[in-house]
């Protein structure tokens, strides 16, 4: 969403963010400095030392199960799963599985796609409940 479309939407986030409502993991964090856009600066200027989940060996020891579970599982194509242990996506389902919380994403589950690893599709497998943006400003009842 634009910043400068959705300066409400921005706020609240902001907001979610400094309360400790949110997490993100480490991996995330890398992948928006990479970006070197809009969003890079707003996060900088915004998401506290502790926003980041760092990749601690509980968080480790989850990432290899679901890495595990990918790699056995015969629907995907190799470079499907090497994506998926390329990009921040498999870290997010770890790091919410060792941390018990819930995990934010708009994909929808589809364990019949083979050519990409889908967030919904590993949380299930590992018993990681996850919602769409919508839901988790529900839950906190926050409104734009």
């Amino acid at each position: 969403m634009p910043m400068d479309l959705w300066p409400t939407f921005w706020k609240k986030v902001a907001g979610m963010i400094n309360s400790g409502d949110v997490f993100s993991s480490i991996q995330v964090k890398g992948e928006i400095d990479k970006g070197g856009d809009e969003l890079t600066d707003w996060m900088k200027d915004n998401a506290p030392v502790g926003f980041y989940v760092e990749n601690e060996p509980d968080v480790m020891v989850k990432y290899g199960e679901v890495m595990n579970w990918a790699q056995s599982n015969t629907v995907y194509r190799p470079e499907a799963i090497y994506e998926f242990a390329q990009v921040a996506d498999a870290y997010l389902v770890a790091t919410a599985a060792a941390k018990g919380y819930a995990l934010v994403t708009n994909e929808t589950a589809d364990p019949t796609c083979k050519r990409r690893v889908k967030i919904p599709d590993a949380c299930n497998a590992l018993g990681v409940r996850y919602c769409g943006l919508n839901d988790v400003l529900r839950e906190l009842r926050i409104t734009i």
